[in-house]
């Protein structure tokens, strides 16, 4: 632990050397411990990067000048007028509260029952649950899942 302690104390000094020139110490722990050497990983990548950003041209002087001049002048703004899309969005809440009024309905409605429409005394018991207004019965379900078995 203590050698991991040490080199994290000194990582972007570590970090700075190219690896031919790492010390023979902390090649060798480099080599035993990975959170250590992907710490070193991670303090290269940071040092390149800030490097690579460190190193980007500066502009001209009269840079921001020129492209600002360069970019068109904005046309005089006219009034907005209300338009077909203006009205179609007021309408958007009103289609929200019709569609949650329907769905309300709609799961508080019980389904139509189709009683007396099909003889039952010649069906499976799979048709059976399908065709029964109450839940099922559970033994009319083992009784459907064995006889599909068969």
């Amino acid at each position: 632990m203590e050698p991991c302690k040490s080199l994290r104390g000194t990582l972007r000094d570590v970090a700075a050397l190219p690896p031919d020139r790492l010390p023979p110490a902390v090649r060798d722990h480099l080599m035993s411990c990975s959170d250590c050497a992907r710490a070193l990983a991670a303090a290269r990548l940071a040092r390149g990067l800030l490097s690579t950003v460190a190193a980007a041209p500066e502009p001209p002087q009269d840079f921001a000048r020129r492209v600002l001049a360069a970019l068109p002048a904005h046309p005089a703004r006219r009034p907005a007028e209300p338009g077909l899309w203006r009205t179609a969005w007021g309408l958007v809440p009103v289609f929200a509260a019709t569609a949650a009024a329907l769905l309300i309905l709609f799961q508080a409605s019980t389904p139509p029952v189709a009683a007396g429409l099909v003889p039952t005394a010649n069906l499976s018991a799979g048709e059976r649950l399908v065709l029964e207004e109450r839940p099922p019965d559970p033994d009319l379900v083992l009784a459907a899942v064995m006889e599909e078995a068969e």
